[in-house]
């Protein structure tokens, strides 16, 4: 595991993939991924496996949020622009209550990268170009509360041939001491 920090953003090296495959669902707690994280996890895989035989992403088509219904709160979901922008299309109410706004509609560029503290443009730029997931760890000091620790994990989505990234689904969990 490698852990390497960009713009209040640090990124966790660990094979998200591999820890679920290898514990599948017996494992619920995981020292840095919370279950959330997991279930997301579990479910991009499944989807995965069904068009790629598990070595490409799934899918946008594939991907319905009612399969995922528990973990719904804490997803985020970005349909990338053909400018490398990104668009929320979904804010969940707990990803919502972290960063204090609703980000549904709001439109992430280069030059406007930062939305509730985060910088989602760092955040989602590299899962839309390497296409695989990306785990992070962050921090917010929003002035509703005290500062937030979070883990987030986030998944490309492609388009039905399979050849560019069209979404991005994340999964944003306050990590509580």
């Amino acid at each position: 595991m490698y852990i390497a920090a960009t713009s209040g953003l640090t990124t966790i090296g660990l094979d998200v993939k591999a820890v679920a495959r290898t514990h599948g669902a017996d494992l619920q707690q995981h020292s840095l991924l919370p279950p959330q994280v997991l279930a997301l996890t579990r479910h991009w895989l499944a989807l995965s496996g069904k068009t790629g035989g598990g070595k490409t992403p799934p899918a946008a088509a594939q991907f319905e949020m009612m399969d995922v219904g528990d973990i719904v709160p804490y997803l985020t979901i970005l349909r990338v622009n053909p400018d490398n922008t990104f668009t929320f299309t979904f804010t969940g109410s707990a990803v919502s209550a972290i960063i204090g706004e609703d980000l549904t509609g709001r439109t992430v560029t280069a030059g406007q990268a930062v939305l509730g503290e985060i910088d989602w443009f760092r955040r989602c730029r590299p899962v839309a170009e390497v296409a695989d997931i990306q785990v992070l760890a962050g921090a917010i000091s929003p002035s509703h509360t005290s500062p937030i620790d979070f883990i987030a994990a986030d998944f490309p989505l492609m388009d039905d041939a399979g050849g560019a990234v069209t979404e991005i689904v994340g999964v944003t969990v306050a990590r509580l001491n």
